[in-house]
């Protein structure tokens, strides 16, 4: 009776593992999401934007979707995004935002864009330095974005606070 009860599993054993191995695969999941990439030009000189803040919105409603960085040669990419309709908004300080409607779908999962020019803004920049006990500035010269470079200097005065000379 032993040997018929062992005989029986091994029999289902072995049945269950034929199964397994020779029945048809179940079909793969189809995917619903997809990749957008690209990269971001300065419109006259030609040269990469690094470092700019690209933002994916839906089309419909402008709903915040997902952020990517662009790298030092200007490129960035989105995975996993789910197939629909999409707008980029990449932030520069300096250029004007771009405005065309991009979609993904299964029949399109991977879209490529290749370089993104954007317009540099003529507009100057302007601020103000604000001078503390704790940092004294008399001159820096700084590169914002690839409009140029700009100078900002500061001549600040010293003062007394409580008996001690402070720069401001």
């Amino acid at each position: 009776m032993k040997t018929l009860a062992a005989f029986r599993f091994f029999l289902s054993a072995l049945a269950l593992v034929a199964v397994a191995k020779y029945a048809p695969a179940a079909a793969p999941a189809t995917a619903s999401t997809g990749q957008l990439s690209g990269a971001l030009l300065d419109g006259t000189s030609h040269e990469p934007i690094p470092q700019a803040n690209v933002v994916l919105l839906r089309a419909a409603d402008g709903a915040y979707v997902a952020t990517a960085t662009t790298r030092p040669d200007g490129t960035f990419e989105f995975r996993g995004v789910p197939f629909g309709q999409y707008r980029l908004h990449p932030t520069v300080l300096g250029y004007q935002g771009l405005r065309p409607v991009y979609g993904l779908n299964a029949r399109q999962p991977r879209l490529t864009l290749g370089s993104v020019a954007l317009t540099p803004l003529g507009a100057k920049l302007a601020g103000t330095l604000v001078c503390t006990p704790q940092l004294y500035v008399a001159s820096t010269t700084t590169k914002v974005g690839h409009a140029g470079r700009y100078v900002l200097t500061t001549f600040c005065r010293q003062r007394r606070a409580a008996g001690l000379a402070v720069r401001s």
